[in-house]
């Protein structure tokens, strides 16, 4: 799985998410041309990322990566929003996804990443094809001294 390279010297330098993702998504504007889909990065730029917190990221680019690899003809949507001042919700919704069950499939492997990080992974259908890939993680990951996901 290839990874950003968005640490710096100081690894707690943060990032905003939304620029993280369109760098994501710039890897994949191959696939997403060649299955005719659009992507679309609909997230707030004050929501930061923090650079340090590899495995986070490395969660929402194999998300991504699996949304379009399996997506022809779609229409995805990517935002986040904050939960209670604790969580943040990532969102990636395909409004014409022909393959949930590929999808599923192919995120079985992130799922305990997912709770390594404090988090949780949901895969939620809708109408046969609305399909949204969730991923809650928290704020400050207890499990790794303090270091914030977001600023």
């Amino acid at each position: 799985m290839k990874t950003l390279n968005l640490v710096s010297a100081d690894k707690r330098n943060e990032v905003p998410l939304s620029q993280f993702v369109e760098r994501i998504i710039e890897q994949h504007s191959f696939t997403v041309k060649e299955q005719q889909s659009i992507v679309v990065n609909l997230i707030h730029p004050g929501l930061k990322l923090n650079t340090g917190e590899l495995l986070t990221g490395s969660i929402i680019s194999r998300l991504i990566k699996v949304m379009v690899a399996h997506s022809r003809y779609g229409q995805i949507a990517i935002s986040a929003k904050e939960l209670y001042g604790k969580m943040i919700e990532l969102n990636i919704k395909d409004e014409n996804c022909c393959n949930t069950y590929g999808i599923a499939l192919s995120l079985q492997d992130v799922v305990p990443m997912a709770e390594k990080a404090g988090g949780r992974l949901n895969i939620l259908n809708r109408k046969q094809k609305i399909t949204t890939v969730s991923f809650s993680f928290p704020v400050v990951n207890d499990k790794d001294s303090g270091h914030s996901f977001f600023g």
